[in-house]
């Protein structure tokens, strides 16, 4: 290799000054201006220039009164100022390149003092600063449901102020862009600070004051890499380090509530955080159950959606102290205005724990668990019961199980939802089937590895076709009006591709309101009772999903685990109340005929329906009457226990129950 020349030394010097910092620019700068004033002076001594009258010197004089040389300060003011004028020809051609001079250091100085204010207001929009908050929130991660949970917890508030804090990797302009499109008006009551950093770096997440919060979210960032849920754990790791260390310790843990999406990334997590309360939703087996069951009965997503959301009625929990010995039926009708489903024991929830009205007994460390719409409406009002009602005498015939699903889509709830719905077949004793249909499909997946995955046998036939059901007469070989229900999913996308997956849901349910449309003419309906449940991301694509006419129900994917994460929030107990809901083996929500509970014709409170469910075992919070897709639908929950209805085919009651079948009761 060559010597590099004078020219590459000077050229590599220079990157070196421009890429120092500040300080070390600011002092070289100085050196230059010193040594080029030193070099100027001594060519003014040695050439003799005369500084004229304006320095105090005279004719004949050789210095003024000036320490240590009049020259020196002629040179410096030269250099500071340019407006001089000089009658020698050598001091005017010396002043000209002070003067030049002047104008180079001035805009070196400038340059250097704009670009540190330049790069403080880039560390100032980064948010570099730390925070200084106490019981704030902090979402770390953005993704979808950033906005829904704000807008949850914002409502969940009760006139609390709250700070939320939010950092991810995404440029902080983005997110300001999107929070103020969404929030045009800021609340009194809440305010956001948003930082942007890596989410597994501590320093970056120390900023955040983790250790002080009240809790902290860890979102799935949704970039599309596989890696999203050992982003997830590696932040649970890191935050649960911080909060260990810190040098208060008589504070509280703040809780950690984490979304993973994966089964086998649970116990990763649990380990990571350590001694730190973790809280995990696993949205994609939620929601596949959430699916189903509204795939079984119509109008159970409108169940869920009231339960989840902090403006309406939601589940809440108040100590058993004056109860302790009741009767779980005395419990029941304890409350007035709040209906109680279960309770909270050993750190765990027993919904509708009688299976008769006596047989259950509250304990000292007892918490009810209760529907209600806020924390005031949970108080005990002594046991009121209403009249019994007459047993009915007529047969109630239970829903028709749905055999034979339609399953349009393939993201990550597909393997969840067929366990679930395997399950199912197993639990009625019959075999049903799914035919999957998605140009996603991974190649050469077949429905033997399927079923091996899912660990179903013989209950459960799954026929695979991996072709674009979009393409013409696909949909229509398949024949949609023989299957008992249709579910159209969102295909597996990234955050940056929700819209694309959302326009081929609605195109779909245009397909299939046009192949309806068809077969009405032909004199080959489809069933009547077909349920058709589609999924989208995008809350704002709601309206427009339901306009296709064909929907019985549509699932906001975002919306729902948004406010599954909030509830959790607002009451970590939540989480297990949930869990319970969701499980196969638990209990779950469902919509039963009132004629099981009450004569046809006969005018009944909603108070003797409840204590007619509590008596089969199950729990009433609500009712539901008219058809569930028509415009005078109407869903109450926690009504008014004077309510009187008046019984018909067209009332359900919506329960918690061990089964939707009548066996046991």
């Amino acid at each position: 290799m060559t010597r590099p020349t004078l020219r590459e030394r000077l050229r590599y010097r220079s990157d070196q000054f421009f890429q120092s910092g500040f300080t070390l620019q600011l002092f070289i700068s100085a050196i230059i201006v010193l040594a080029v004033i030193t070099l100027f002076y001594i060519i003014a001594e040695v050439a003799g220039v005369h500084p004229g009258p304006d320095f105090g010197v005279q004719s004949g004089q050789e210095d003024g009164p000036y320490w240590p040389s009049v020259r020196l300060w002629w040179v410096i003011m030269h250099v500071m100022e340019s407006y001089w004028l000089e009658t020698g020809t050598f001091s005017q051609i010396l002043s000209i390149f002070l003067t030049l001079f002047n104008f180079l250091v001035f805009a070196a100085i400038v340059g250097l003092v704009g670009s540190r204010i330049q790069q403080r207001l880039e560390q100032v929009r980064r948010g570099t600063s730390r925070v200084i908050e106490e019981e704030h929130i902090v979402i770390l991660g953005w993704s979808g449901k950033v906005i829904p949970i704000l807008h949850e917890l914002r409502e969940g508030l009760e006139n609390r102020k709250q700070v939320y804090v939010i950092a991810s990797e995404r440029p902080i302009d983005e997110i300001e862009t999107r929070m103020r499109k969404s929030f045009p008006k800021r609340s009194m009551r809440s305010r956001w600070v948003i930082r942007q950093g890596s989410l597994t770096d501590l320093k970056d997440l120390e900023l955040l004051a983790i250790d002080r919060a009240r809790e902290v979210i860890i979102l799935r960032q949704d970039m599309g890499n596989g890696n999203d849920d050992v982003q997830v754990v590696k932040t649970i790791m890191a935050a649960a380090h911080i909060i260990e260390r810190r040098s208060e310790t008589d504070l509280p843990y703040p809780d950690l509530i984490a979304e993973i999406e994966v089964a086998s990334f649970v116990p990763l997590a649990i380990a990571a955080a350590r001694n730190v309360p973790l809280s995990i939703i696993q949205p994609s087996d939620n929601l596949s159950k959430i699916i189903l069951q509204t795939a079984r009965q119509e109008g159970l997503v409108d169940v869920y959606n009231e339960l989840l959301s902090h403006h309406s009625n939601e589940f809440h929990f108040t100590p058993a102290d004056d109860l302790t010995g009741s009767s779980w039926e005395d419990v029941v009708f304890s409350f007035r205005t709040a209906i109680p489903v279960g309770v909270f024991r050993d750190g765990k929830p027993l919904l509708a724990p009688a299976d008769s009205g006596s047989a259950f007994q509250i304990l000292p460390d007892d918490c009810i668990i209760a529907v209600a719409r806020t924390e005031a409406d949970m108080r005990s009002t002594g046991v009121r019961k209403p009249q019994t009602l007459p047993v009915p005498k007529s047969v109630v015939v239970s829903l028709e199980p749905i055999r034979n699903v339609l399953l349009l889509g393939w993201n990550e709830k597909v393997f969840p939802l067929l366990k679930e719905y395997a399950a199912y077949a197993r639990s009625a004793r019959m075999q049903f089937a799914v035919t999957l249909v998605s140009p996603g499909l991974p190649a050469g997946l077949t429905a033997g590895e399927v079923s091996s995955l899912i660990g179903t046998d013989d209950e459960l036939s799954i026929l695979l076709r991996k072709v674009d059901y979009l393409a013409s007469d696909v949909v229509e070989e398949l024949g949609p009006g023989n299957f008992d229900a249709i579910i159209v999913l969102d295909e597996d996308v990234d955050d940056a591709h929700i819209e694309d997956a959302d326009t081929r849901v609605i195109m779909t349910l245009l397909l299939l309101r046009a192949l309806r449309d068809r077969a009405e003419k032909l004199g080959r309906p489809f069933p009547p009772q077909q349920q058709i449940v589609g999924e989208i991301f995008n809350v704002s694509n709601k309206d427009l999903a339901e306009s296709t006419g064909s929907l019985r129900d549509v699932i906001i994917s975002n919306d729902l685990v948004s406010k599954m994460i909030a509830q959790v929030c607002r009451e970590r107990r939540t989480e297990f109340v949930m869990q319970d809901l969701f499980d196969e083996e638990g209990k779950e929500i469902y919509l039963k005929p009132a004629l099981r509970y009450a004569e046809a014709g006969a005018m009944a409170s909603f108070d003797q329906l409840l204590l007619a469910s509590v008596r089969k075992g199950e729990v009433a919070i609500g009712f539901a009457r008219g058809n569930i897709r028509g415009a005078g639908r109407e869903l109450k929950l926690n009504p008014p226990r004077e309510s009187m209805l008046r019984i018909d085919e067209e009332l359900h009651l919506v329960v918690v129950a061990e089964s939707e079948t009548d066996e046991g009761s």
